[in-house]
């Protein structure tokens, strides 16, 4: 692996700020679109991106064997699930708060990973993180929960925090796979999104009288092509150079941005109690990562 350069940090900029204005980037799109049509239109642009590097690269999607039934379950996971749970969220919670929520994904893969993966063991340290990353996520919730005035908005925050449990589904199942090309697998993966969605998005959105939001078609161009098409390829280049652990950054800024675009582009509101929420969860989050001790 190469030590990090200012390529390899510009990279990892480009993720935080495409993934983390992504969550804006929906609630524009679901202006004039179904949450449905948003993510079908999302993997398909994706998938195009995805298949125009794999043919730069000269790979290949592989067809044999279990591939085609893993490349389904990895975008069902992934994809298809989780990308169509925040959409949904996303009409009953603002933006920056479903944002936050995902904050407990890495959470939720430590959780999943001590029973599933052998390397992945909880510690106390790591304990109280993911004790401080739930009472984030129970702060941001216990109004909804306790008051009982807000049922669509608590639905929207539980939908959230299932795709946050999905996508650890989907991070364990893949840490099992065999090793495979990860720019083939993931075009493959998207495309099997994209089919998976279409008879879906055809019949909930009507495509006949399309929308004249320009506002709306731009958020889904950028969301396809660069929040999901070219971030993907671009993670997997990062991977690939200096290794995963110089991506657990993102793992903080991209939760503080989408936040931040809700409030300030999308003018959305902020509580006391969503503050004090993305920093418990931000603070879990740090103490799950794992430390390394250094030799003498």
């Amino acid at each position: 692996m190469q030590i990090p350069t200012v390529k390899h940090w510009a990279l990892l900029g480009y993720l935080v700020l495409f993934w983390g204005f992504a969550f804006g980037l929906i609630a524009m799109a679901l202006e004039a679109f179904h949450p449905v049509a948003v993510v079908w239109s999302r993997l398909t642009l994706g998938a195009l991106v995805m298949l125009l590097v794999l043919r730069w690269q000269k790979g290949r999607i592989p067809w044999a064997g279990r591939w085609p039934l893993r490349m389904m379950l990895l975008s069902i996971t992934g994809n298809v699930i989780p990308f169509t749970l925040i959409a949904w969220a996303e009409q009953r919670v603002a933006s920056g708060e479903v944002g936050l929520l995902m904050a407990l994904m890495p959470i939720a893969i430590l959780v999943m990973g001590h029973y599933f993966l052998e390397h992945e063991r909880m510690t106390p340290l790591r304990l109280i993180g993911v004790a401080m990353g739930f009472a984030g996520v129970i702060l941001l919730m216990g109004d909804t929960v306790f008051a009982g005035s807000d049922t669509e908005r608590l639905w929207g925050q539980i939908a959230a925090v299932t795709a946050t449990l999905c996508y650890a589904i989907n991070g364990i199942y893949t840490k099992r796979l065999p090793r495979f090309d990860p720019v083939a697998i993931t075009a493959g993966s998207l495309v099997a999104g994209s089919l998976i969605l279409l008879g879906p998005a055809l019949w909930l959105q009507d495509w006949s009288n399309p929308s004249l939001n320009p506002s709306a078609w731009g958020a889904l161009l950028v969301l396809g092509i660069f929040s999901t098409g070219m971030a993907t390829w671009v993670y997997f280049v990062v991977v690939s150079e200096v290794g995963p652990g110089f991506l657990s950054t993102i793992n903080y800024l991209i939760p503080a941005v989408a936040f931040v675009v809700g409030v300030l582009l999308l003018r959305e509101p902020v509580a006391a109690n969503q503050l004090i929420a993305l920093a418990a969860i931000l603070a879990g989050v740090w103490l799950i990562q794992p430390r390394h001790r250094s030799s003498s």
